[in-house]
């Protein structure tokens, strides 16, 4: 889906002129975009609420600058337990929309600005909240994950099983080295 911001205003008043946008996902029709849902390698995202953003449009003269911030609340799973959790997400966000195509230092197209002088945000904010997303999701710090011998959350109480490695470990000879 796309977040459409019409930047004729910006364009019209010449450079210097700034448009400032705040909005939320729930009335732009991105229910299916990736700011419902994402990944992030094998990790899974799931927003909880609508993203809320805030961006500041500069006509700066070859080009408009966008900056500004999303807002997000996601839901994942605890990659040490597994027990699904929800947390706040805020991302800062800054691109530069070209009225000619053009490409950075590596060969990346920049975004530019079409025809109808709108420019499609979704991707923005999208990109920025992936940059913010944990690698490596933890509910709690002091999590203390599950037993790798039968599984029990070691958070709800020891399991029994020991320190004792287990004797058909691939590196089960190495504790004979010490």
């Amino acid at each position: 889906m796309s977040i459409l911001i019409d930047l004729r205003s910006v364009i019209d008043e010449g450079v210097g002129a700034s448009l400032t946008v705040k909005g939320t996902t729930a009335n732009t029709g991105a229910e299916d975009s990736g700011l419902t849902q994402f990944k992030l390698g094998t990790i899974d995202f799931c927003c909880t609420t609508p993203a809320n953003y805030e961006l500041n449009f500069i006509n700066a003269g070859e080009c408009v600058q966008a900056s500004g911030k999303v807002h997000v609340d996601l839901s994942t799973a605890c990659v040490r337990c597994l027990k699904d959790f929800d947390f706040s997400l805020d991302a800062q966000l800054e691109e530069t929309f070209f009225f000619t195509a053009c490409e950075d230092e590596h060969g990346e197209p920049y975004p530019v600005i079409d025809e109808s002088l709108k420019v499609d945000i979704e991707p923005l904010l999208h990109e920025a909240l992936l940059v913010e997303a944990p690698f490596a999701p933890i509910h709690d710090s002091d999590c203390q994950g599950l037993c790798i011998k039968c599984g029990t959350d070691l958070n709800e109480g020891d399991c029994g099983c020991g320190d004792e490695p287990d004797a058909n470990h691939p590196f089960a000879a190495l504790k004979d080295l010490v």
